[in-house]
């Protein structure tokens, strides 16, 4: 399709990439003199009606992201039943070329563009729109080391196909969620375990999860966990891995609940490698023991420390466990140790909030004398509102009474169906909404219904809002039909300049003029716009038609032939 304009302003220059949705187009803005990417849509796709509606929707959606990090939408369109998106052009790689072409990348490099991915992933989940295809292959790496991630609006529609056979579309599979798998709905956490994997796969320059087909691949990412990367890149602080697996974690309640969150942490270890990263994620165990095998296998000497530390550890987890089996045997030695061990501090062991209310975490708390602090609240419509989703101290850990638990609980959505206020006085609909905790707006138009009645409202009835929600009330403010409204003149039949007269003696004016580009005073007016005795507004302008009067011709007229500049237009 090289050369061909698409939308009369899009030339296409050269191909610059296909997918299993789409082909991408370099191309030339001519009306803006600009390059553009255009991304042209597959004839198969071009011909569901539900997925173009749907399509165009989230493109719209995805149009109105401002973010550096996210590749500008600029145009939506259609051509001869070719559909396409127009977006910003970025010159540079992808970061799926980058990583094949550098084996795995530097922790701190590889940090810096998770933390660039962060920005773009909270930005659009800001506005509820999530990507649902996050891989290398949509981001993209310019030429100065800027990230861009693309294909904000269409991915949502991709995930559909990631278990085809299409070889164009394999890859995706690769990086999709454990709730994306299972077919289940997903949310802006779905982003966050693909771009898990996709730092697992810059940290250790390879995926957390290969087998013959898609259908395995996609059984992996929902039950199996992924090998430490630490072996693959043991130069590596073991503070990246614990957060590469926390955002991979199978339950989205236990993974990094916004994008905003995981680039916290990403701050914390450039500034601090060593730093300790909450692992609430469980089934990353990676301990002391990496941390020996790696400083070991960059220095021969400390193999023999190794060795006997790792003896010394022996015999000393012999000793903890006859001591502790001494113990468990003799209850009074063991209230002694106890006792010693306290120092006078009295503690209790953390119950688990899980799934518990809001409010009975508080009585719970409030009965052990620990405090409680709400850390967070999430979208979680699987959940009762106010339930808790994760605790941190956890389940079974023993804490001073005082301290304090931090727990991440649901939003309280609780939808309402909203009526028809249409016709009724705005007033008392505002009293009304305003005790049930809804903001209201008010916009006052010209109307001729009654004074202060609902003339329409947004959202329309029957439709569902949070508790928390806005509804608009237009109401009428009441017209004055005698001074505000004029009723419309004939002026069919009359000459230009009468009906011109006419019109603007009773506060209206002449509006397009049909028939001729410059009227002359005598052309007669054949046809109105606004029919003669309808009701319009002071000012409104009319539209009219007129026919051309016949001027006589003279001897001395040009015969067309010739025009007054037609020597300068010869030289």
């Amino acid at each position: 399709m090289t050369g061909k304009v698409l939308g009369g302003r899009y030339e296409l220059l050269e191909e610059i990439g296909k997918g299993g949705m789409a082909y991408v187009y370099k191309a030339r803005c001519v009306l803006l003199n600009r390059i553009v990417a255009v991304k042209i849509l597959r004839d198969d796709l071009g011909s569901d009606d539900e997925f173009l509606n749907r399509f165009n929707a989230e493109a719209q959606a995805a149009a109105s992201l401002s973010q550096s990090n996210i590749v500008s939408i600029f145009d939506v369109g259609e051509d001869n039943g070719l559909h396409y998106i127009i977006m910003e052009y970025v010159a540079g790689k992808t970061l799926k070329e980058y990583i094949i072409e550098k084996g795995k990348l530097d922790y701190r490099e590889a940090l810096s563009i998770a933390m660039q991915i962060c920005d773009a992933l909270t930005a659009a989940h800001a506005k509820n729109i999530v990507h649902r295809d996050i891989k290398p292959h949509n981001i993209l790496i310019t030429d100065d080391g800027k990230i861009k991630v693309t294909d904000f609006g269409i991915a949502r529609f991709g995930t559909g196909n990631t278990l085809s056979t299409n070889n164009d579309i394999l890859g995706s599979v690769h990086y999709i969620s454990p709730e994306q798998a299972k077919g289940i709905s997903v949310d802006n956490r779905s982003d966050i375990y693909s771009l898990g994997v996709a730092m697992y796969e810059m940290l250790s320059g390879k995926l957390p999860f290969e087998a013959d087909n898609p259908v395995s691949i996609a059984m992996m990412q929902i039950e199996e966990n992924p090998p430490e990367i630490i072996d693959d890149n043991p130069d590596m602080p073991v503070s990246a891995q614990h957060i590469t697996f926390k955002a991979m974690c199978k339950d989205a309640s236990l993974r990094y609940q916004t994008a905003g969150d995981l680039k916290k942490d990403i701050r914390k270890i450039l500034s601090d490698p060593d730093v300790i990263i909450d692992k609430r994620f469980l089934y990353d165990d990676t301990g002391i023991d990496h941390v020996v095998k790696a400083m070991a296998k960059d220095n021969p000497p400390l193999k023999q420390w190794v060795k006997i530390l790792s003896i010394s550890l022996a015999a000393l987890t012999s000793i903890m466990i006859v001591g502790i089996g001494y113990l468990a045997f003799n209850y009074e030695a063991f209230e002694t140790v106890s006792r010693v061990l306290s120092i006078g501090t009295k503690r209790v062991d953390v119950p688990s909030f899980r799934g518990e209310s809001y409010e009975d975490v508080i009585r719970m708390c409030n009965e052990l004398g620990l405090k409680l602090n709400v850390e967070d609240e999430i979208e979680d419509d699987s959940r009762p509102p106010e339930t808790v989703v994760s605790q941190m101290p956890e389940e079974g850990e023993r804490v001073n009474v005082g301290d304090t638990v931090n727990i991440v609980i649901t939003k309280d959505n609780k939808l309402i169906e909203v009526e028809n206020y249409v016709g009724k006085n705005y007033e008392e609909i505002e009293q009304k909404l305003t005790k049930i905790g809804l903001e209201i707006n008010v916009i006052f138009e010209d109307s001729q219904r009654p004074k202060d009645d609902i003339i329409r409202q947004s959202p329309e009835s029957g439709k569902k809002i949070k508790a928390d929600g806005e509804i608009t009330l237009y109401v009428s403010g009441g017209v004055d039909m005698t001074n505000s409204f004029i009723s419309v003149p004939t002026v069919t039949g009359k000459t230009y300049k009468e009906a011109k007269a006419l019109l603007e003696s009773v506060s209206l004016s002449v509006g397009t003029v049909s028939g001729s580009l410059h009227p002359e005073d005598d052309d007669k007016v054949i046809g109105q716009a606004i029919p003669a005795g309808s009701m319009v507004r002071k000012n409104c302008p009319v539209s009219i038609t007129v026919e051309k009067k016949e001027q006589p011709k003279t001897d001395d007229e040009p015969n067309g032939e010739e025009t007054p500049n037609s020597e300068a237009n010869g030289r």
